[in-house]
């Protein structure tokens, strides 16, 4: 009886020990997948800033492409866009205006 103890003690201390090896393991995988996650997260907030950063430097360059087609005497509204001008027009002068803002 004491044997039969004994042996039970003995291959519930190597199932206790071999759980306690998958834990570890599980857990050194988390750290990983942790870390990886946060590289991750931080390289895409990297690449959504350059994004946004370029988006945002394409807006003055549309603006000045249309002041340059006004001063060129096209129309840049949208009644007559791409046209030649024949003077002023108040469309036109009010899209300046308003991309100056």
């Amino acid at each position: 009886m004491d044997e039969e103890i004994l042996e039970e003690l003995a291959l519930f201390q190597e199932k206790i020990e071999e759980i306690s090896m998958k834990f570890k393991n599980l857990k050194d995988i988390t750290y990983k997948l942790y870390k990886e996650n946060e590289e991750l997260k931080n390289e895409n907030d990297e690449l959504k800033s350059i994004i946004f950063k370029e988006d945002e430097d394409k807006i003055p360059e549309s603006k000045n492409n249309l002041a340059r087609l006004h001063n060129e005497g096209f129309h840049i509204c949208h009644l007559s866009f791409g046209e030649k001008r024949k003077g002023e027009c108040l469309f036109c002068l009010r899209l300046i205006e308003e991309n100056r803002k």
